[in-house]
């Protein structure tokens, strides 16, 4: 009997110990929304060739090595008066596409392309990027 209450204490004691929760927990959350218009997406690869698209380059100062070691950041796109994550994938009876993001500290890109390697300029565009990070 003392065998039964003594395993059942240490089962207890065990199974208490390892469901405390960590006090911590605190984060900053930033949301930046911005356009890029028609204009800004540039041209990559070869029209025709796989790695066909087109890309921008933002100037991102709010990605920094802290949000890329420790925190988050994730894009959305607008469609009329809902907001898309990106990653965004569409398909067409003749094709697919999407949209895709790339980060690096200082600089957020946004990639589009289609699977027919014949993409067309994305027309302008409004994104959010909510960036989260641990205080």
């Amino acid at each position: 009997m003392k065998k039964l209450i003594f395993i059942s204490l240490i089962a207890v004691s065990l199974f208490t110990v390892s469901c405390q929760k960590d006090p911590g927990g605190n984060a900053d959350m930033q949301t930046i929304d911005f356009t890029v218009q028609s204009s800004q997406w540039l041209e990559y690869g070869t029209p025709g060739t796989a790695g066909y698209g087109f890309a921008v380059d933002l100037a991102m100062p709010e990605i920094t090595d802290h949000v890329l070691q420790y925190g988050m950041a994730t894009l959305y796109m607008k469609s009329g008066d809902s907001w898309l994550p990106v990653p965004i994938y569409f398909y067409n009876s003749t094709y697919q596409g999407g949209f895709i993001y790339v980060m690096k500290r200082g600089l957020f890109s946004i990639e589009y392309y289609e699977s027919d390697h014949l993409t067309e300029q994305p027309a302008t565009q409004i994104f959010r990027l909510v960036i989260v990070q641990p205080v």
